[in-house]
């Protein structure tokens, strides 16, 4: 397991790499799938559960490192969307991005944005930490690059963060099927000093005939350090349609240091 977020035996969590930060994550994604099947304990189901572990994730089996060995993420709600008693398809990817090339996603699209400073771009990304607390991720969930609040760290922490309001990113058009459930996942992360507030905000939107937040995180009075997390929604009420998606963060309250980031972005479709 490479950057495994977990619990911490000081009450805390911390981010490290080693099997034995992996295999409880995946034994716990096994107790998941076993609990919704009728018995656990027979050869096939245990087979089945494997098969739902390995066929789902945000990830193909692909060696991102190059260092020989091929890497995955861990999804578990893709696996639990598997038809229950161990049989069925796994869900039909209808879109995703990786950001690793330029496809197609725009900033500021409506124009109107407020931001003075922090813009979204796609790029390869440089940590920024104030305090002791880092903020801007230098790290991607995968390749090299992802959408960011300003990829450049500058010369201190508040020079490229968000500043003046809301900066938007929008995808290119999507077409979604019309049947089956559909779900958007991805991976993020908001990061925030403790002057921030619930104005500020990082928030995921799918404008269709009608315009939904589908996600949203709020700022808080905290220091919240950035790590990588995953969001899931369930969007099929917009299946049938030509959707975008719109990505925004905002520091809306106060000065405070706002960063935020996305990346493995993807729809899904299951039958």
């Amino acid at each position: 397991g490479v950057c495994i977020l977990s619990t911490w035996n000081d009450g805390t969590t911390n981010t490290i790499s080693g099997t034995s930060m992996a295999t409880p994550h995946v034994t716990g994604a096994a107790a998941i799938l076993a609990s919704g099947t009728r018995d656990p304990t027979n050869r096939a189901q245990v087979l089945a559960i494997r098969q739902k572990i390995m066929d789902t994730g945000n990830l193909n089996w692909t060696d991102d490192s190059g260092d020989g060995v091929k890497e995955r993420l861990l999804d578990v709600h893709d696996a639990t969307q598997f038809p229950g008693g161990g049989g069925g398809n796994p869900p039909v990817t209808v879109f995703s991005d990786n950001f690793e090339a330029a496809g197609g996603w725009t900033t500021n699209a409506g124009g109107t944005d407020t931001a003075t400073s922090g813009q979204w771009e796609r790029g390869d990304p440089e940590a920024t930490s104030s305090g002791g607390v880092g903020l801007q991720l230098g790290t991607t969930t995968s390749g090299t690059n992802d959408l960011v609040t300003a990829r450049l760290a500058g010369a201190s922490a508040g020079v490229n963060d968000v500043d003046g309001g809301t900066t938007s990113i929008q995808s290119p058009a999507i077409a979604l099927p019309a049947t089956g459930t559909l779900t958007l996942s991805t991976q993020w992360y908001l990061a925030h000093l403790n002057n921030a507030t619930s104005a500020d905000f990082f928030r995921i939107r799918v404008v269709g005939s009608t315009n939904s937040v589908v996600f949203q995180q709020l700022g808080s009075a905290a220091n919240r350090a950035g790590a990588w997390g995953t969001a899931s929604a369930n969007i099929t009420s917009f299946a049938g349609q030509t959707v975008r998606i719109v990505i925004e963060t905002a520091d809306a309250g106060t000065a405070s240091l706002i960063e935020a980031g996305v990346d493995d972005l993807r729809i899904t479709q299951q039958t």
